[in-house]
């Protein structure tokens, strides 16, 4: 069972003010908001997940009800039979009980769950709302599997009038957007080979933590110097997005279906 400070990613050691922190950037993720184009049983999760947070928050936020609850840690879980007489030998521990023995691996598997639960919420609810925003943007759209990416989309319609070419649009989500991630979403976005003519690729790059803006230049500055490959998009656009507030930064001289995407995407 997952404890509170499990939950909230944070420190057992940790003071009221990085609680109140720690719930307010975790519950964010879990807004109804942030999850309303999924289906039913991921909004279930997200309610689930919200509901345990908010317990978890009003517990150690309360000084006297957090040091009852820190004693009850420490005491680790009630046994689940009594205790054998000392002149007797001691019952073999049941499979359910071996965590006790390694309390560090199984905190550790358990916090590991618990980010992996969040995650998947927070990858299915970007992908399905920029799906949702690509698609009535540019209508109809193929969704082929690309290596590195979380999600691909390719426009099916064709520019009418001879209009701008369609943006290809592919998703990644990260921990932390920076240079590196830039760099290897630039590298594989140009041998996907999803263009079409002159149609320029549109990377996402969604990111909890982004890195300072003078190192995000410095990724764009070394990608506009890369050789182009033979046959290439002529134009690869690595847009950081913040997955916390869906604000965004664009590398510079983007043409202009890149910025329509962009306009639509962090509205």
């Amino acid at each position: 069972m997952k404890t509170h400070y499990q939950l909230l990613g944070v420190e057992q050691s940790a003071d009221a003010d990085a609680i109140k922190k720690a719930f307010r950037r975790e519950i964010a993720r879990y807004h109804p908001d942030k999850v309303i184009h999924l289906g039913a049983e991921f909004q279930e999760m997200a309610a689930t997940r919200a509901a345990e947070l908010t317990v978890a928050y009003k517990t150690l936020s309360d000084p006297s009800l957090r040091a009852e609850y820190d004693r009850g840690i420490a005491a680790g879980p009630p046994p689940t039979r009594p205790q054998a007489p000392r002149e007797e030998p001691a019952p073999p521990t049941p499979p359910e009980e071996e965590p006790r023995r390694a309390p560090l691996s199984g905190v550790r598997s358990r916090f590991a769950g618990v980010r992996a639960d969040r995650d998947v919420i927070v990858k299915r609810a970007i992908t399905a709302r920029v799906l949702g925003i690509v698609e009535a943007l540019y209508g109809k759209l193929d969704t082929p599997a690309v290596r590195g990416f979380d999600l691909a989309m390719v426009p099916l319609a064709k520019p009418r009038f001879l209009g701008t070419p369609l943006p290809r649009v592919l998703i990644q989500i990260v921990d932390t957007a920076d240079g590196a991630a830039i760099t290897e979403a630039y590298t594989a976005a140009s041998r996907a080979r999803l263009h079409s003519g002159k149609s320029p690729i549109v990377v996402l790059l969604f990111g909890r933590a982004i890195a300072p803006p003078n190192e995000l230049a410095k990724a764009h500055e070394d990608n506009a110097r890369q050789r182009k490959i033979p046959d290439g998009p002529e134009e690869i656009a690595v847009v950081v997005v913040a997955s916390t507030d869906w604000s965004c930064r664009l590398p510079p001289n983007c043409s202009a279906a890149v910025h329509k995407l962009v306009d639509q995407v962090c509205a």
